[in-house]
């Protein structure tokens, strides 16, 4: 039961954490994704669809895939459903020779991932699981092309991916020396001015310290610091208030 739930928020945190790319506040990946998070889904798809020309291949992606897998699970009607579906197929690279393009298709899985979680498809579950941590062994093996914000995000991802893949259930009581560097790494990028870094560090650090870290009112500060950023976010809204509960 545990590892169900770190997997769900991991893959969660993994959609946000996509987006800390050395996006400025003010630029047009900020303002689409804060629209989406606000949940004001038809002004992020017009914003994106007049700006996406400005963007980088990269963030097309990205915002594409957020906006799309938003529109399908606030309303899980067919035809949002279809056009998620089409969307990943769509976006799946060929090949993934460059950096750059690891990283994509860890995106691109990760929202197949959520995807076929959600349609109980176990055998795409697991397929796509699989190639995630076989592109994050790779590129572990590359030096990044990335710098500041940009780099933040992928060691944001590592951090998240082996809190919750390597973490020891037989010891949950005990938070061990490693895992403690994690937390207080993450409590870093949530101090950060990056609104998309400090979305992605805040919500990892409120379910750890909900779910694993027995402190929920530790992970309550960071909900609240969400809801305040998000106030129309139901999903925000429900997870506090299942803290609240737990204090």
């Amino acid at each position: 039961m545990i590892r169900r739930v770190l997997f769900s928020i991991f893959l969660v945190c993994f959609s946000f954490s996509t987006w800390a790319n050395n996006a400025n506040n003010d630029s047009i990946a900020n303002r689409v994704f804060t629209l989406i998070y606000e949940q004001n889904l038809s002004e992020a798809e017009k914003t994106f669809t007049n700006g996406k020309d400005e963007l980088s291949e990269f963030y097309r992606t990205f915002l594409n895939l957020d906006l799309h897998w938003w529109k399908y699970r606030t309303t899980y009607s067919k035809e949002n459903s279809d056009k998620l579906d089409e969307l990943i197929d769509a976006s799946l690279l060929p090949e993934t020779e460059t950096y750059e393009q690891k990283m994509r298709q860890i995106i691109v899985r990760s929202y197949q991932l959520r995807y076929d979680k959600k349609k109980f498809n176990i055998f795409g579950m697991l397929s796509a699981r699989s190639d995630i941590r076989d592109l994050i062994a790779a590129i572990e093996k590359e030096d990044p092309p990335f710098t500041g914000d940009e780099q933040k995000l992928f060691e944001s991802y590592v951090i998240m991916y082996q809190y919750i893949e390597n973490i020891n259930f037989f010891a949950n009581a005990k938070k061990s020396e490693a895992r403690e560097k994690k937390l207080k790494r993450m409590e870093k990028f949530a101090s950060e001015d990056n609104v998309i870094l400090t979305t992605v560090a805040d919500f990892f650090l409120a379910r750890m310290y909900q779910k694993i870290e027995d402190k929920p009112e530790v992970g309550l500060q960071h909900f609240k610091i969400l809801t305040k950023k998000y106030p129309t976010n139901k999903t925000f809204a429900e997870y506090q208030a299942e803290c609240e509960e737990n204090i």
